[in-house]
């Protein structure tokens, strides 16, 4: 158990992964229903809110970057709540933690009235959801800015780029896992809001409507984050398209230039008497006229569509 923070009659303990132990401590100094628990172990659990008599459960989930393998992780946030006691719980490592905890105690050192409403596990609650909307979107300000870099690169490429590829599809796995993740809490955060005026008469009203407001900018932006990404797919997919076909037209007319050359070599490859077979410079005319040929049907199609 960790107590991180105690200022005045309020108390936050923090737990990272806690253990079967800890968790066992959990239940029996508070009381907690035994699904507490088992939603806390079951790191499966989708977001909820449940209310209870002296208390509120409440599980959230955010984004966490993992550089190594370029994916995101979700963080489960478990939220339980008294009057004085606030207990969060997170699946994985989180920095944020930290940083929290000193703005907050920032905020309240120079607050002489134990009343004041920053002095309540529910503006801690805040604090902590307010965070992470802020980290993800400076998140998704990041993967903007890649997707720009990648389209980009996607002009710069005169061939299929398998590295490429693999970067769009990265993106776009991601932004539907970040859209699956935050899907679910607008819910919880309206549900949240009617619950915590049932336990505090401080009006956080406008803290709450203000992380609301972030989740709607958190979903607008991974939904035109989605669309671009959509985009720049079907941009790359007509670019090599062109570049395909391109190459594929250059083919054709070398094709045609070597066929050119093979008929006149079979003409007179033939056994007959043709024109210019007795002249002693017959061989080099016959292979000149070839190479003008060949020249003036190069020619002819650079001006006209092939090599645009």
């Amino acid at each position: 158990m960790k107590h991180l923070l105690k200022i005045w009659t309020v108390n936050w303990i923090h737990f990272q992964n806690p253990t079967k132990d800890e968790l066992l401590d959990i239940w029996e100094e508070y009381d907690l229903h035994e699904i507490i628990i088992d939603d806390i172990v079951d790191q499966t659990t989708q977001d909820k809110i449940d209310t209870y008599d002296n208390h509120i459960f409440m599980v959230l989930h955010f984004p966490k970057y993992d550089y190594v393998n370029k994916r995101y992780k979700s963080n489960e946030f478990s939220f339980i709540l008294w009057k004085n006691y606030i207990v969060t719980i997170t699946s994985l490592p989180s920095n944020n933690i930290e940083k929290i905890k000193a703005e907050y105690i920032s905020e309240t050192s120079d607050l002489e009235d134990p009343e004041k409403y920053k002095i309540s596990p529910y503006y801690i609650l805040y604090k902590v959801i307010d965070t992470m909307y802020d980290k993800t979107l400076d998140l998704l300000n990041k993967s903007n800015k890649d997707i720009m870099n990648l389209e980009e690169n996607i002009f710069a490429q005169n061939w299929v780029n398998k590295k490429l590829l693999e970067e769009i599809m990265v993106k776009k796995r991601n932004l539907v896992f970040l859209k699956h993740t935050f899907i679910f809490q607008w819910e919880i955060l309206w549900e949240m809001q009617k619950s915590i005026e049932k336990f505090y008469d401080w009006q956080l009203d406008l803290y709450f409507e203000d992380i609301i407001y972030k989740l709607d900018k958190v979903d607008n932006s991974i939904t035109v984050l989605s669309k671009n990404v959509t985009s720049l797919t079907e941009v790359y997919n007509s670019l090599m398209s062109i570049k395909i076909n391109s190459i594929l037209a250059r083919l054709t007319v070398f094709t045609l230039i070597i066929w050119t050359m093979t008929f006149i070599v079979w003409i007179y490859w033939m056994n007959v008497k043709l024109p210019m077979w007795e002249w002693e410079n017959a061989f080099l005319i016959i292979v000149l006229s070839m190479v003008i040929l060949s020249f003036s049907l190069w020619i002819i199609f650079k001006k006209r569509w092939w090599f645009e």
